[in-house]
């Protein structure tokens, strides 16, 4: 039997589920699903409801509220960008897209933090780790500085529905979506 460390996010999400007997939304809910050397997780995109074992955030058409990362979180939205707390750390991002490229850069969670993001690619600094993914069939994929190079590649996908949602949205999720990786 596996250890309890050796066990992912998702499957201890999945145990806490079951044990719990609540379900978290409906089962075929789209998903960010990220893919790291050792660990693997989803967001899973619930209505408006952004839901993993690490977040727990409801959306509206202003705002991410709820708990991040093991605090509280609150974000609002704008055109140009998002700003906030998580926990006691402020978020301050300037957002903006050119052409199809979402861009992002400014502070989050952690520290300092830029995101370029289109349908071809995928490079973000977080964590004091940069993510350099490139789209091949149906995901984002490539190394990430703070691994080995023997290392697997990190694999993230983002379903349809979540390109519907502002850019200031996209890439705040797309940060929650990374941020737990280097904790």
């Amino acid at each position: 039997m596996p250890s309890l460390r050796s066990w992912s996010r998702g499957s201890l999400l999945g145990v806490g589920l079951l044990v719990g007997g609540v379900a978290a939304g409906a089962p075929d809910s789209p998903v960010i699903a990220v893919h790291l050397p050792y660990e693997s997780y989803n967001l899973q995109l619930s209505g408006d409801d952004v839901l993993s074992a690490d977040i727990q955030l409801h959306r509206s058409a202003t705002e991410l509220r709820g708990r991040a990362l093991g605090t509280a979180a609150r974000l609002t939205l704008k055109e140009g960008g998002a700003s906030g707390v998580v926990g006691s750390t402020p978020v301050n991002l300037k957002v903006h897209k050119e052409g199809d490229t979402l861009l992002a850069e400014g502070g989050f969670v952690d520290g300092r933090v830029t995101l370029r993001f289109n349908s071809k690619e995928l490079h973000v600094y977080i964590n004091q780790c940069r993510y350099e993914l490139t789209y091949t069939e149906g995901w984002y994929e490539g190394p990430r500085s703070c691994d080995s190079r023997l290392a697997p590649p990190v694999r993230l996908s983002v379903p349809p529905e979540f390109l519907s949602r502002s850019a200031s949205e996209q890439a705040a999720l797309l940060l929650f979506a990374l941020a737990p990786a280097g904790r």
